[in-house]
């Protein structure tokens, strides 16, 4: 359950990270937070009754015991550790999977600036009006409407040029990372915004078409 949730809910890792060590964290989203403690309380319940089941036995029961026995038990707790480890990376394959469904949206989005990239503010169908920084020789564009990439869930905010590259900042319940379109022979790495704000890379990972799904350290 906590595995499907973690790849189907864009919420996920910011109800797990934003959330759970505030002292708001259920009132910032009730039903996903009645959820997850039930699923808590399901799974602590029931490694603990399997545990109880397991040691609590007689003497003649413990000399029973056979090696299958204890490598089940092994390998439930090392199921859960696993789990705990890994769930951020099943956040994000889930969210990779979404974000390919949605290439020809993207890609109706950065099509026009591949083309041409704007030299000063103004507007554009796709995107609608921005302004474009710094002045003279623009490689960010700020949008004033942030169009949608998924309907209430997903929006464009900003758009960087560096080398050839377009860089759409996502927003939005899915939103928090960017979606990248590159030449071939380019892949992302850490760069240096039009308005001077520094984006370490973090990981990336590609979604199709020469795009790709990329997080950064700001």
């Amino acid at each position: 359950m906590l595995v499907i949730w973690a790849a189907v809910d864009p919420s996920f890792e910011s109800l797990v990270h934003d959330h759970w060590f505030s002292s708001d964290w259920m009132s910032a989203n009730p039903v996903r937070g009645v959820g997850i403690v039930l699923i808590g309380i399901l799974a602590v319940g029931s490694l603990l009754g399997l545990l109880l089941q397991f040691f609590v036995r007689s003497a003649s029961m413990i000399r029973r015991r056979s090696l299958a026995q204890l490598l089940v038990m092994a390998t439930l707790v090392a199921f859960w550790c696993a789990l705990a480890i890994h769930l951020d990376s099943i956040a994000w394959q889930g969210k990779r999977a979404r974000f390919a469904m949605r290439v020809q949206e993207l890609e109706r989005i950065a099509g026009p600036l591949r083309e041409q990239w704007p030299q000063r503010d103004g507007e554009l169908p796709a995107i609608g009006p921005f302004m474009a920084y710094p002045f003279g020789r623009p490689t960010t564009l700020i949008l004033l409407q942030a169009p949608p990439v998924a309907k209430q869930s997903v929006y464009v905010s900003a758009i960087e040029s560096q080398n050839g590259a377009i860089k759409l900042q996502l927003t939005g319940t899915d939103g928090g990372d960017w979606a990248e379109w590159h030449p071939r022979q380019s892949r992302p790495s850490s760069f240096v915004g039009g308005l001077s704000d520094p984006h370490e890379l973090e990981f990336a990972t590609s979604i199709g078409c020469g795009w790709y799904l990329v997080r950064y350290r700001s």
